[in-house]
């Protein structure tokens, strides 16, 4: 198996596991006693293993789980945009988009609008608004039979109209330019979440995570 391949079946698991986690953590909350949730809530995939489901109550109690999860659920409400990736990897969505002439504000649409969501919407039409005119003046400068969908955009147009797009809406992010990243910006370290590499560059989904 591939380096490539094995980090790639290695970062799924890890998100599944998270999720999985996660869901045991909401199904615990659901009680209202935790030594009610820890006697009568053990889930069915955990029957015949209840010592897995008690370490579970009590990783939950401790007080370093239990703060950084009221951290994470205070983060969670300042977000301005939730993404509904799931535990799909942005990068996966990228390369089944192979093709496409913007594929960053393609899988923008499939990962954030959703009905309901103006200012999601709102974003991704100027988003696709902005890739037509970019379109367009590409197509200007080749012979007038070119089709608008043969004209390949400047590298990087679409993951600068995104970003530019989502500064000016959402105001500029705090970092400094890096070279090759487009109007992506180098960050502090930070706890990870979901996001695109391609070609160098990182979408990262702190507009937005679920």
């Amino acid at each position: 198996i591939s380096t490539k391949s094995r980090d790639d079946v290695n970062r799924l698991f890890a998100e599944r596991y998270k999720h999985w986690k996660s869901d045991l953590h909401h199904h615990f909350q659901a009680y209202d006693d935790p030594q009610v949730a820890l006697q009568e809530g053990c889930p069915k995939e955990l029957e015949g293993r209840e010592d897995s489901w008690e370490w579970l109550c009590a990783h939950f109690q401790a007080p370093e789980f239990a703060n950084k999860a009221q951290v994470n659920k205070g983060n969670r409400k300042k977000k301005t945009l939730l993404h509904h990736s799931g535990s799909r990897p942005f990068s996966y969505r990228m390369d089944a988009r192979r093709g496409v002439q913007v594929p960053e504000i393609d899988v923008f649409g499939d990962v954030y609008v959703r009905p309901g969501n103006e200012l999601a919407e709102s974003l991704h039409t100027t988003m696709v608004e902005r890739s037509q005119l970019v379109l367009q003046e590409s197509a200007s400068q080749l012979p007038p039979e070119t089709p608008i969908e043969s004209v390949a955009p400047p590298q990087d147009a679409g993951f600068q109209i995104l970003t530019e797009t989502l500064d000016q809406t959402l105001g500029r992010r705090p970092g400094t330019y890096c070279r090759g990243m487009g109007n992506a910006r180098r960050r502090e370290p930070r706890p990870r979440s979901s996001a695109v590499f391609t070609s160098g560059h990182c979408f990262d989904s702190t507009y937005g995570h679920s």
